[in-house]
């Protein structure tokens, strides 16, 4: 993202952002019977934190180039800080990562919708 690319590109890369990241979250954990381990040396959470912290400077990014959409900064912002304590913990509830889940769906949506209205205008 740059100061000179459109809304609907940004939001599109967002979205592939955040739908990227579900796919590696959830390919760093191992199930156990009653909870969900998180090797936090493991190469692959390496690569998952990188993409944290990549998206976290994308939507920081974003929030200074959008400024007027208020309610999807408070829902990002507590996405990020899901992601955040979720992934930087050894051992994840199942309750816990299904409402991380929803978090993601819903951001996605809200995305997708955002998207969706930002071409219908073109």
């Amino acid at each position: 993202m740059d100061e000179y690319s459109p809304r609907r590109h940004d939001i599109a890369e967002l979205k592939y952002l955040c739908e990227s990241l579900i796919h590696e979250a959830l390919s760093v954990l191992n199930r156990t019977d009653n909870h969900w381990i998180n090797d936090l040396t493991s190469e692959k959470n390496l690569r998952l934190n990188e993409l944290i912290e990549h998206i976290t400077v994308f939507v920081w990014v974003f929030k200074i180039k959008y400024t007027d959409n208020y309610s999807f900064s408070v829902l990002i912002d507590k996405y990020l800080d899901e992601t955040y304590n979720l992934f930087g913990s050894d051992k994840i509830s199942f309750a816990k990562l299904a409402k991380w889940q929803k978090t993601n769906e819903h951001l996605t949506n809200v995305l997708s919708h955002d998207l969706n209205v930002s071409l219908s205008k073109i």
